[in-house]
Formats: C-alpha cells, structure tokens, sequence
C-alpha cells in the first residue's frame, strides 16, 4: 500500500534559537519543510541544514519581519523572556510586529509556544514558588496571548508545561481546555516542538489553548 505523501510548507520561525526554537527548526528542516529562522544573533542558530535559510533582524523591525513573513504558509513562535527579574515585554510588543506582518501580507495560521499558567485564573494551576520566579514572565505571555486571540487569524496557542532538553518521548498528554491541572509537569522541548509542528496543517486545535505535557 502506498504512502500518503507528507505536505511540505514555507514556514518562519521567531525565537528559533531558544530550546524550543532550535528544535523547531531541527525538526521543521529534516520532515522536509523550508524553514526561516529570523535570528537576531545568527551566530546562535547552533543547527546547520540546507532547508534552513538563517536571516538577521530583530522584532522591532517591522519591515524586515514583514520580509521574513511574506509568501510563508505558517509562522511559528517560540520567543521567551530575556530576563525573569525586570518587566521584560519581548514576547508581547514581538508578537504585535508579528501580527502586523500577518495581517499585511495575508499569511493566516500562527503556532505560538506559550507557558503553563497563562490566561485568565490560570496562575493557580501554578506552583506558588514558580509564581514568584515567572511573575514578569507570565505578565508577558499574559499580554501576547491576549493580542493574538484579538487577531483575526487562525492561531494555536500551545501552553507547555516545564519544558526539560530531554530527547522526545511521543506520549504527549493535551489537555484542551488550558485551564485544568495536568498529570505530569514535565515535558521536553522535542515533543513541544513535535505538537507544533503537527498544527502546520490540522485544525484540531485552532482557536484553541491547549496544555502539553507527558502522560503519566
């Protein structure tokens, strides 16, 4: 019996030299897809492949991220915080640009990694402690989460659990509602980026919030 063929995509990716953001491109690249990662610091991207074309810039460059959107079939979001100590607005004032660019050249699904805990009354599935330790974090994402599902365009937002560098493991448990505890608090940034990119095409989960993490 035949195999079905895999559909291939022109996709961008923001935040791609992050933990999550490298595996993205890892594993965007070797399934064949055409992969732009829009890096501030080039010299970071540690993955080299020929479906990988590395362009420099940063987020407060509307026209170059616009460039970097344009005839793309998805974008993917990976972008953390640069810093847990002060109010840090990169994931949210990035996202805006983002958008922006979306909305300007008519590039419509968006696959956005976001946290555990974000969104309204979501801070008390959270450890008390990691409250403390992420408070600004969680304000960011609170903020980018907010714009993108003001957005007319048709957004995943995946909220993992603590993601940990382990190899990817396939037992992802997704609870779909984002706002109910979970049975394990761990999961690697691999099966994170798995999810995200099996959302390219599936509309499952447009619209939609869901919780990532291991299954028991």
């Amino acid at each position: 019996m035949a195999t079905a063929a895999i559909k291939l995509f022109k996709v961008v990716i923001f935040g791609a030299t992050g933990g999550t953001g490298l595996e993205l491109c890892r594993q965007a690249a070797e399934a064949g897809h055409t992969v732009t990662a829009y890096v501030r610091s080039p010299e970071k991207l540690a993955i080299k492949h020929p479906n990988i074309v590395c362009v420099k810039g940063t987020l407060e460059d509307a026209a170059a991220v616009e460039a970097a959107v344009r005839d793309k079939d998805a974008v993917l979001v990976a972008l953390g915080s640069r810093s847990l100590l002060t109010r840090d607005t990169a994931c949210s004032a990035g996202t805006r640009v983002i958008l922006d660019a979306m909305k300007n050249t008519g590039v419509r699904r968006i696959v956005v990694c976001s946290s555990f805990g974000v969104g309204p009354d979501n801070r008390k599935l959270v450890p008390w402690f990691l409250r403390i330790l992420l408070y600004n974090a969680l304000i960011d994402k609170d903020d980018q989460e907010a714009d993108i599902q003001k957005s007319d365009v048709d957004w995943i937002i995946a909220r993992p659990v603590g993601l940990v560098d382990e190899p990817a493991r396939g037992n992802i448990h997704v609870e779909p509602s984002g706002s109910i505890p979970v049975p394990c608090l761990r999961i690697s940034r691999a099966d994170v980026a798995a999810f995200m990119l099996g959302q390219l095409e599936d509309r499952t989960y447009v619209h939609k919030t869901p919780t990532l993490c291991w299954s028991v």
